[in-house]
């Protein structure tokens, strides 16, 4: 009896690899079935081995090879003996499927019988195809869940060379844990990102009126997705140099969002003298400006008696200053020790005079110091238990005036007389460095939060749309036009909030309202730790670990786009639950990848290099299997769009340079102190052709 589905038999079993003899009948790529003409022998088709009862393995074609093999004769007389080629195909094993009830199909990853030799080979037939890639694993059943779905299979696009298989993956994992798409410039990636979230927004389920809306937020490097998401008015606003949008509107990060650890890098504060210093001024200027009932002065002497127990062990051996600045500012907030028998119980060596001198009674002075900490944390404990509760201040967003910054002594108001003029020495370049920044035009997203009239962590997180129902589902913060010092930093402090924030939450609910923030170019600002790198960078890489690590518990997750994966915080790559790997060519890039990616998806990586624009391969916990991709395209596209010299050098027109001029401030028109621009700069002028 015919069998149009078998094209060959198994001829070799090595683990979880089989090697297929074709049948000389299966000479074409193609084969037609009962269900319609279907890819057979050709790389990266599926084929089918029967294992008895009902259940099949599935594997993915990846070898094709033919080989010369003697073809003995029956006739004893002749003693010539021909060839014949022998054409083998190797299969790499993905799993076992079994029909399940109304005809569908279930995939296992697991294999407990291997085919036998000549075990026919069959071509995976379409419901087969559907049950593997159209039925994606479904994943996190919330707790209680009665009837109904509570995951859906988004549509991805189709296999590579077969436009009626459908690939779908699991709606929660992809946006509930991180999330790598990578490639070459060119090769999809931001119209991958684009199409997985215009799935979301166009699904029927997010379009009801009463359901909680999800909130994407996209850190957009190149400005290039207001034309993915917002409306054409939207998408075609006016940028200006040094400044930050959210659809298509001015935006800014105060800098009051800092926390203590961030404003001492963004100050490049030194360890030793100027760091307890800023932070302490940093805790009282955000305190000051709701009343000084707002932070729990206890905890913060508590804390600085830490820090002097810390400069006991600090091997540098730092100025005895730094010691005295600690204990000065714990007695500034635990008025009721007797600090002054403290200070005489020190006895100093070589001499008190001694800028660099050491306790040489170490051992008293630290019993003393645990003494002094452990009373007021009884303190602290009775207080808590009497219902007397103190916000937190210096890392909570509190609002802090521009002029606090702009406050030539700022810096005094955290130390006492006597130790400011032992430190000015140290502070004088910490103010300068304030004012610097303060005068620095890159720097005005920070401080334009009192012209945009936002004077609350509440107004800035409604400007997100974040505690409300807002329009925007799609929250694209335009940061194309920061400057390169100043991108990490703002990555940074976004990260931080954002899980911060979520944190905060109730833990039977903090799973619950999701958040998706998108890293577009994220080798920019999360890169490897190096032996000099900018603090920048190793803030915004810190802030980012950590969501990457601790975000799925907190519904927050990453969205990681780049086209260096090899630049990017192993860290940050081992936390993706799944990858959509377009074109690469770096072998660095390659090499990183094949030491992640799962062992069934290693022959599929060597194809990485071949792939055309809009493929990509796409593995991990989303889907059943690997598979190569040729992504859906999305209803709106991103401005990435790849230039066509033949046909704009072909126009003649002039560079519009009078544009970029009035972008970055730069009047064509004559002024004071300047030379008046020539025509063929501001404008349009006739040249002779060469």
């Amino acid at each position: 009896m015919e069998q149009p589905r078998v094209i060959g038999h198994v001829v070799s079993v090595n683990g979880f690899r089989l090697k297929v003899e074709l049948s000389t009948e299966a000479k074409s790529s193609s084969r037609a079935t009962p269900d319609g003409v279907q890819r057979a022998v050709a790389i990266n088709s599926f084929l089918t081995f029967d294992l008895g009862a009902g259940a099949l393995a599935i594997g993915i074609l990846s070898d094709l090879e033919a080989r010369e093999a003697y073809d003995p004769t029956t006739d004893d007389e002749l003693s010539l003996e021909l060839t014949k080629p022998r054409r083998i195909a190797s299969v790499q094993l993905l799993g076992t499927v079994k029909q399940a009830a109304k005809g569908n199909w279930k995939f296992d990853t697991g294999i407990t019988i291997l085919p036998t030799l000549d075990t026919p080979a069959e071509v995976a037939n379409p419901d087969i195809l559907t049950g593997i890639f159209g039925r994606p694993p479904l994943r996190n059943r919330p707790r209680g869940w009665g009837e109904g779905d509570f995951d859906f299979p988004l549509e991805i696009g189709h296999q590579t060379g077969d436009e009626n298989t459908k690939i779908s993956a699991s709606f929660n994992d992809l946006f509930s844990r991180p999330l790598a798409v990578v490639g070459n410039t060119g090769s999809g990636k931001s119209y991958t990102v684009a199409s997985l979230i215009r799935g979301v927004l166009e699904h029927e389920k997010m379009q009801s009126e009463d359901g909680f809306d999800p909130h994407i937020f996209i850190l957009d490097i190149n400005g290039e997705y207001a034309n993915a998401f917002l409306s054409p008015e939207q998408a075609e606003y006016q940028r200006e140099p040094n400044r930050l949008y959210l659809n298509g509107e001015e935006f800014c990060l105060p800098a009051w969002l800092m926390n203590g650890e961030e404003i001492c890098d963004w100050l490049q504060a030194s360890e030793a003298t100027q760091e307890p210093v800023l932070k302490d001024w940093w805790a009282i200027a955000k305190a000051s400006s709701v009343g000084a009932g707002t932070y729990d002065p206890l905890q913060v002497a508590i804390s600085k008696i830490d820090n002097a127990v810390g400069w006991l062990d600090d091997p540098r051996q730092p100025a005895s200053g730094t010691f005295e600045i600690y204990v000065s500012h714990a007695e500034q907030y635990a008025t009721d020790v007797d600090w002054d028998a403290f200070r005489n119980l020190i006895t100093w060596s070589p001499s008190n005079t001694d800028q660099w001198r050491k306790i040489a009674n170490d051992k008293a002075v630290r019993d003393r110091l645990g003494e002094i900490r452990t009373e007021l944390l009884s303190k602290t404990s009775q207080r808590q238990n009497e219902g007397v509760n103190f916000a937190r201040s210096a890392d909570a967003p509190r609002f802090v005036g521009v002029q606090e910054f702009r406050d030539p002594n700022l810096v005094d108001r955290s130390t006492d007389q006597e130790g400011s003029k032992r430190l000015d020495q140290y502070l004088l370049t910490l103010k300068l460095r304030m004012r610097t920044r303060l005068d620095d035009r890159r720097w005005q997203s920070f401080f334009s939060f009192e012209e945009q009239g936002i004077n609350s962590f509440q107004a800035w997180m409604d400007k997100l749309g974040i505690g409300r129902k807002s329009p925007s589902r799609v929250s694209v913060l335009d940061m194309s036009m920061l400057a390169s010092e100043v991108l990490p930093f703002a990555c940074a402090l976004l990260g931080r909030i954002f899980l911060e924030t979520r944190e905060l939450l109730k833990p039977d609910i903090r799973s619950r309202y999701p958040w998706l923030l998108i890293l577009e170019e994220a080798h920019n600002y999360v890169r490897p730790p190096r032996t000099l790198e900018e603090r920048s960078q190793s803030l915004s890489r810190r802030a980012f670990e950590r969501v990457a690590k601790e975000g799925r518990k907190f519904g927050l997750s990453l969205i990681v786009a780049s086209q260096r994966p090899s630049e990017i915080s192993q860290t940050i790559i081992s936390q993706c639950a799944n990858f959509f790997s377009h074109r690469l060519q770096n072998p660095d890039d390659i090499d990183h990848f094949r030491r992640i990616i799962p062992k069934q998806a290693q022959r599929l990586l060597d194809q990485v290099t071949v792939l055309a624009a809009g493929e990509a391969i796409v593995f991990g916990s989303a889907l059943h299997v690997p598979v190569r991709v040729q992504m859906r395209m999305p209803a709106r596209e991103p401005w990435s769009a790849t230039a066509a010299p033949f046909v704009d050098w072909a126009k003649g027109d002039i560079f519009p340079l009078k544009d970029v001029m009035s972008d970055w401030g730069l009047d064509s028109k004559k002024g004071e102190g300047e030379e008046e621009v020539p025509a063929a700069i501001g404008e349009a002028a006739e040249a002779p052709m060469i």
